[in-house]
């Protein structure tokens, strides 16, 4: 039997630092409208009503906002083992933990350019009773419709000081990279996307002018809407909750998603998206994009970097790693 050619089935969670974890908190669950999962040791976790395990999400009080860490389901307990020996022998393992809240034992690791991250197989799938149980059974909860309403955590933006070195990490990992970003064809790319499966990415890497290799960044965080129109009444809600959208709404020309950009009071910018495309063939890609078109906003209205790279702060949410 042929073997999946890349270790992990998917991204299943994102620790996110925040300043205020309980603003943090009241704005997740009652103007997002996501579900608390859990509590403990300074960390509330939740998710989206589509989501199947215990938490795609995970505030953490912190002195600065950022990213926690991100979690990764391996593809199968064999393929847990099999990455871990991977990443020893590049050098960049951090080692073993006996799990948290959601999941098991788990592998911790850095980037090349140093995000965080961990890799387990055991997760909890939890499936919601009462009053937040469903009626249809391939819904772990129901939809509620509360506040935005996202159906589901979608993908992570990564800013990096080196990003030929973590195109080069990932795509090792197996990670498809359907989108490549570049300022023109005679230097190297200074972005892309990259993909377990079928999404147009899990993650996306952009190069920041600010940051020296070895050193990585958060740049915001997505989740998922059935529609544009939700995305549209998001827009709404977000206004009349009294906060005011840091990008959008507009359509990304790499991978069409239909966005809004919204920055949380712990100091985190979070993505609400709909209608990217998907990628189900082994061998797409990379479809090429270059900046003087402006990848991020098919429509034009928002461009956060020159024609030469440079990035225009006043569009943009970098937040460094600790």
């Amino acid at each position: 039997m042929a073997r999946n050619p890349h270790f992990f089935s998917q991204l299943a969670h994102v620790e996110v630092l925040t300043t205020d974890l309980k603003a943090s908190v009241a704005f997740f669950e009652e103007i997002v409208g996501l579900d608390v999962t859990g509590h403990g040791d300074g960390s509330v976790y939740l998710r989206a009503w589509g989501d199947y395990f215990h938490h795609s999400l995970k505030l953490t009080q912190a002195d600065a906002p950022g990213l926690g860490h991100l979690g990764w389901r391996a593809d199968s307990p064999e393929a847990l083992d099999e990455v871990v020996a991977h990443i020893e022998a590049l050098g960049l393992g951090e080692g073993w933990h006996e799990g948290e809240q959601g999941h098991g034992r788990a592998y911790r690791f850095r980037t090349p350019n140093g995000h965080a991250c961990e890799v387990f197989w055991e997760v909890t799938w939890l499936r919601e009773t009462g009053t937040r149980g469903s009626v249809f059974a391939d819904r772990y909860a129901s939809n509620r419709r509360r506040g935005v309403c996202p159906r589901r955590f979608d993908h992570v933006t990564l800013n990096t000081g080196n990003y030929p070195a973590d195109k080069t990490f990932w795509k090792g990992l197996g990670l498809k990279n359907p989108d490549e970003i570049r300022i023109n064809d005679d230097l190297p790319p200074v972005g892309g996307l990259f993909t377990v499966g079928n999404l147009s990415h899990d993650i996306a890497i952009f190069t920041d002018p600010a940051l020296q290799p070895g050193e990585g960044a958060l740049n915001h965080v997505c989740f998922n809407l059935d529609s544009r129109e939700e995305v549209l009444l998001a827009c709404d809600w977000f206004i009349e909750c009294g906060y005011r959208l840091a990008m959008g709404p507009g359509r990304h020309q790499a991978d069409e998603g239909f966005f809004i950009y919204v920055d949380e009071p712990g100091g985190n910018r979070f993505e609400f998206y709909a209608g990217a495309r998907l990628v189900f063939a082994p061998d797409h890609g990379p479809d090429i994009h270059y900046l003087k078109d402006n990848p991020n906003d098919a429509w034009g209205n928002y461009n956060p970097w020159s024609g030469d790279g440079t990035f225009k702060p006043e569009h943009g949410s970098f937040r460094r790693q600790e």
